[in-house]
């Protein structure tokens, strides 16, 4: 594998029309809020991921589906002109676009409801469909916003042929044992990684906690995110490091997960180490936490390196397990 612009990334996940709603605080219930601004964004899981490693200067190709109707037209249309390759993300007949509405409170915290339409119709078959895509990619990065199945045997065809496989079990949820243990690398946020661990994480303490339960249950090194608490990652059997949040004025979260799990790739895909890797990821967060919208708040590759520049790697500290 050469530089990062030659990497080459296959994503399996979700394509969706993102309506984003800014208001002061959710309704109670029986009462009527006016809706500060609305906005309409491509968005999804796998979408946001594939555009956003696309932008870090790798090359990328999705396998997904859209309905067929104006909002999985335009999806397309997207991500042809973000440069991914989408000749594997097909339309599925008498099912809408998956769609997302996301509530953005004043303090820039959000909170998601998904109607996955045709997000639940990809199929095993479409992963058979696209082995010529396996065969010449370097990487796998897969969520939970597609059929369990199709995740399970994509890891399988993946490590068939030697890919590097990055789960982010995204959206918080159980699911088979067999995809969290055949995983490379899994990135949860703060409550996937309760749900997978089985333990409430408030503080450092805990979140170090839950990624010892996690290490006794996968193989994958595992990075939980923190929100503006940082990230913490495993690194051997005795060590893990945390990674304090780079100082930011937070506009919306929507797709800093997004943004850190493809800086977290790239930055594999450079030849960096382990801990170098997760210093760009906790970057490319960190900035996409400074914009509105999911995708509209991705960072390029420029964005990385000028924060970088101005602010530098970041500290981390080492923490037993």
């Amino acid at each position: 594998m050469g530089p990062v612009e030659r990497a080459k990334v296959l994503v399996i996940g979700s394509l969706n029309m993102d309506m984003v709603l800014r208001i002061e605080r959710m309704p109670e219930v029986g009462e009527n809020l006016f809706v500060r601004e609305f906005s309409m964004f491509p968005g999804g899981k796998g979408n946001n991921q594939a555009i956003a490693c696309a932008r870090l200067g790798a090359l990328v190709s999705m396998i997904g589906k859209v309905g067929d109707d104006d909002f999985g037209a335009r999806l397309l249309l997207n991500l042809e002109q973000e440069n991914v390759d989408y000749a594997f993300v097909t339309k599925q007949p008498l099912t809408h676009t998956g769609l997302a509405f996301i509530f953005i409170d004043e303090r820039g915290e959000n909170r998601i409801l998904v109607a996955p339409g045709a997000n639940m119709k990809l199929s095993v078959q479409d992963v058979e469909n696209a082995l010529e895509l396996f065969k010449s990619c370097d990487f796998l990065l897969l969520q939970l916003e597609v059929p369990h199945e199709v995740v399970r045997r994509a890891i399988e065809v993946a490590h068939r042929f030697g890919m590097i496989v990055v789960l982010n079990p995204a959206p918080a949820q159980e699911f088979p044992i067999e995809i969290l243990t055949a995983s490379d690398i899994m990135t949860p946020n703060k409550y996937e990684a309760e749900v997978l661990s089985g333990v409430t994480i408030t503080t450092l303490e805990d979140a170090v906690r839950a990624l010892r339960v996690l290490r006794r249950r996968t193989r994958a090194r595992t990075v939980i995110t923190l929100g503006d608490q940082g990230a913490i990652a495993s690194v051997d059997d005795t060590t893990c490091v945390y990674l304090p949040p780079r100082k930011v004025q937070v506009e919306d979260t929507t797709a800093a997960g997004d943004a850190f799990n493809a800086g977290l790739l790239v930055g594999i895909a450079q030849r960096k180490d382990w801990v170098s890797a997760l210093k760009l990821a906790n970057t490319a967060g960190a900035i996409a936490c400074t914009r509105v919208g999911a995708q509209s708040a991705l960072p390029s590759m420029r964005d990385l390196e000028r924060f970088l520049e101005e602010h530098g790697e970041g500290e981390v500290e080492f923490l037993s397990v």
